[in-house]
């Protein structure tokens, strides 16, 4: 009856329907209940089904159909196997239900679940890659347990390989299907599946049983069979067959107790216990990772520790799961924490009759800093915590016990046979002290005593029991000789000073004219001329006739009133250095002076440019020459020159900092330092340690040789520059540029013409700089304010206010402001009413 209502609703053909029998009836008799469902699926027989004709719609609604009973899709798979339908078309019909995005989340029978009972682990379902892998799920669990880490995420480690060769142990069953190869005489090849029976069909040779044979075992069986009905030539060697295994078949295994997802699982024949673990994510935080049982046969077949493999990578508990089998997982009956200085910390589940031995085998040992001669161990008891310190002795008897906690503490810093000695030996520094050790002997290690090592004295800091400090005192050159003996202790730290440490650097120094003048370091013998030779030899100019030694009194008679503090030695080097007086022996602290000739001066000389006629480098002739006669020197002004002012640039000896100029120059101008950055020109000159001369060029013309006409000095810059008609307005307008100069205008007019000021322009602190260096700033009279002339080539400046606003008037203040201008105001009407 459902056949035909099915065949109507979608108005199949006969043919159409025929193909779909056996798979309909698979997926439509699954709704019905147990014992029923049973008895129909028992007496149907799906060989063949070809599920290639089948249309998307028609897989579309069986499959939903199908699901709709409750059961996973592994198992309807493994029902239609047992029912006959081959592997290859149980493959095709995983594949179009995939391709039509039926097949739901996780493959193999995993599953998929979220505990949300009290203390279980909590799962987070994660989506599957592009490359169709299964789904798998992400455990929160506590990381400290040791090999949680490899049920956390997947791992390839624990996928299983069908790409492998067939185990040897493998056994067939229902389901495997075996490729067989006939060659040589004859050529023929055979898919063949073991059927539910447990037999394969090679057609002309007929049913073949091989479920629970291996591979090995099963290709003998069939080249014997082939060999007795088709081909003959098998006994001969002529003809040749091979069996492999080709599509595997599906197994249910089952995990029970601490496991994270406990259940039944569908899985391929190959899988191990490690791939099945995997796949139902390990051990729960309560489950053990070292007895998990393999139930074959309502027997336990095997007992696992899964520690062999995480500490050894050891597979031999790595065993093929059989149809049926149970995995389980118990809970864990000891484990331990160990922290602090161990490889890796964490927690351990201990077997019976186990020690701290293995325990620290388990957590890799002690770290590089770890303290080894103890570990603290803090145990429950029935009244309480209780704190323990375990010697390293006792490692090996001591067992564990559940919940006990381990702490590896830090070595301390401090060296338990440390030695130092330290000043006039040729290898200072730390060394082992040995039992019974002298001093003598420390001092043979470290190379002996150095030549200039004060022998009567050496010192010994020591510390008590206590750790106060103390000092022992030895004597060199008996120590070692062996007439004094000192015993070492730990931390001992020997100094043997050397003698140029106890006393004053012993030096001298020359002066005056020679080449190198300085600071020399004193020497036994040293001579005058030696002095001389250190010092580069005399500088040009030197007066050799009049060389000083002065040299300090070893005592002086303090209680005269005028008593000679330094010996001075004159010696006359006239007759060169290869005179007796150049032998002259000087002592430490001596100081040496070479004066200049009373007649020699250098040669100084000032520096022209711009508009002259020859510019360039002049010689000063005379000890007062001007600044006219230089010029006059020059061939005089340029036609193109502007003659009305001269710039002087000279080398300052103030030796002040660029910080140190900008102060000045902000106290002396009354400007703010924002001000002063501003401006181009105000900044080159307190950054350049340079004086900037005021020459005003009209008056040195008019008076020659009078105040205006400076005198130069070694290194003047006497710039003339180009004639020009601007003039420059900078800092706080709103247009700063050039503009032409006007005969007869002042600041103000510039300003003006420059957008006038600006809201924090500075007014009344407005200055000109004019080309000669001299600055001029806004005059003020009462309330009236005198703005500067401009000349050309100068330069209008507006400073900034500055950053720190002014505080207002006061109430007391304005009351008395007002009061002044009243009483102006009664002034001024008295005196104008008496004029009436």
């Amino acid at each position: 009856m459902l056949l035909t209502k099915t065949t109507t609703y979608f108005q199949l053909s006969d043919t159409t329907c025929m193909k779909l029998i056996g798979i309909f009836l698979f997926f439509s008799l699954l709704a019905i209940s147990g014992p029923v469902y049973s008895q129909v699926l028992n007496s149907e027989n799906l060989r063949n089904v070809d599920v290639s004709t089948l249309s998307d719609e028609e897989i579309r609604t069986y499959y939903n159909k199908a699901k709709s009973t409750g059961l996973s899709e592994e198992q309807l798979y493994s029902l239609a196997i047992q029912r006959g339908m081959p592997e290859n078309q149980v493959q095709k019909l995983r594949d179009r239900i995939a391709s039509l995005g039926l097949q739901s989340s996780g493959q193999g029978g995993a599953k998929t679940a979220t505990k949300t009972e009290k203390g279980g682990d909590a799962l987070t379902k994660q989506p599957s890659d592009e490359s169709g892998k299964p789904s798998f799920v992400k455990v929160n669990r506590d990381s400290t347990i040791f090999g949680s880490e490899l049920f956390t995420e997947v791992s390839t480690v624990f996928e299983p390989n069908y790409k492998i060769a067939t185990p040897a142990s493998y056994v067939l069953g229902p389901g495997d299907e075996l490729s067989i190869q006939v060659f040589g005489y004859s050529e023929q090849s055979y898919n063949v599946a073991v059927n539910a029976e447990g037999n394969i069909y090679i057609p002309n040779a007929g049913p073949i049983a091989v479920s629970g044979l291996s591979v090995d075992d099963a290709s003998v069986k069939i080249k014997n069979k082939l060999a007795a009905t088709i081909y003959k030539a098998i006994k001969t060697g002529q003809t040749k067959v091979q069996v492999s295994l080709g599509k595997i078949r599906s197994i249910s295994v089952s995990v029970i107790g601490q496991v994270t997802k406990p259940g039944t699982y569908s899985v391929s024949s190959l899988s191990t216990l490690f791939n099945f673990l995997y796949i139902c994510g390990g051990p729960s935080n309560m489950g053990s990772y070292r007895k998990i049982e393999i139930i074959r046969g309502n027997k336990t077949y095997r007992t696992v520790d899964l520690y062999g493999f995480l500490l050894r990578g050891d597979r031999k508990d790595n065993v093929l799961l059989q149809d049926q089998d149970v995995v389980r997982i118990p809970y864990y009956d000891t484990r331990v924490s160990i922290e602090g200085e161990v490889r890796r910390p964490g927690k351990f589940e201990m077997l019976a009759h186990e020690n701290v031995d293995q325990l620290m085998t388990y957590a890799g040992g002690y770290s590089d800093s770890a303290y080894r001669g103890s570990i603290k161990v803090i145990r429950i008891s029935d009244t309480g915590r209780v704190l323990a310190d375990l010697p390293l002795t006792s490692f090996g008897s001591f067992e564990p016990r559940s919940g006990d906690a381990f702490m590896v503490s830090k070595a301390m810093s401090r060296f338990t046979n440390r030695i130092t000695i330290r000043g006039a030996v040729y290898r200072p520094g730390d060394f082992e002290l040995k039992p019974g050790m002298q001093l003598k002997e420390l001092i043979e290690l470290a190379g002996g005593t150095l030549p200039d090592a004060y022998q009567p004295r050496g010192l010994v800091a020591r510390l008590k029991e206590d750790q106060t400090a103390s000092s022992v005192s030895f004597n060199v050159t008996d120590v070692l000789a062996g007439k004094e003996k000192l015993s070492l202790r730990k931390d001992d730290i020997v100094t043997i000073s050397s003698i140029f440490e106890l006393k004053d650097a012993q030096t001298l120094e020359v002066e005056g004219a020679v080449r190198k003048p300085g600071r020399l370091s004193y020497r036994d013998s040293l001579s005058l001329l030696d002095a001389i030779v250190l010092s580069g030899g005399f500088a040009e100019g030197a007066d050799l006739s009049a060389v000083q030694i002065s040299r300090r009194m070893e005592q002086v008679d303090v209680f005269s009133a005028q008593y000679k503090q330094a010996e001075v030695i004159n010696v006359d080097l006239s007759n060169g250095l290869s005179g007796s007086q150049a032998t002259q022996l000087l002592s430490p602290n001596d100081l040496v002076l070479v004066r200049f000739k009373g007649g020699y001066e250098k040669q100084r000389s000032v520096t022209i440019g711009g508009q002259v006629i020859s510019p360039g480098k002049y010689a000063l002739q005379s000890s007062r020459e001007t600044i006219s006669e230089v010029v006059r020197r020059a061939g005089g002004f340029r036609g193109s020159a502007d003659s009305t002012s001269i710039s002087i640039r000279r080398a300052t000896n103030y030796n002040l900092s660029a910080e140190e100029r900008q102060a000045t120059m902000e106290r002396f101008l009354n400007l703010s330092r924002d001000s002063i950055m501003a401006n181009p020109s105000l900044r080159e000159a307190y950054l350049h340690d340079m004086d900037f001369l005021s020459v005003n060029v009209q008056k040195i013309k008019d008076n020659p040789g009078g105040p205006e006409d400076l005198i130069l000095e070694d290194g003047d810059y006497i710039e003339i520059a180009r004639a020009s008609n601007l003039v420059r307005i900078s800092g706080e307008v709103f247009h700063p540029s050039l503009l032409a100069f006007e005969n007869g205008a002042n600041a103000k007019y510039y300003i003006k013409r420059s957008g006038d000021f600006t809201s924090n322009a500075r007014k009344t602190k407005t200055f000109v700089i004019y080309p000669d260096g001299r600055a001029k700033s806004v005059g003020r009279f009462l309330f009236v304010k005198t703005y500067p002339k401009v000349t050309p080539r100068s330069e209008v400046f507006v400073p900034s206010k500055e950053k720190e606003t002014k505080k207002g008037f006061s109430t007391a203040e304005w009351i008395a402001i007002s009061s002044i201008v009243a009483t102006l105001a009664t002034m001024v009407i008295t005196v104008v009413d008496t004029l009436k």
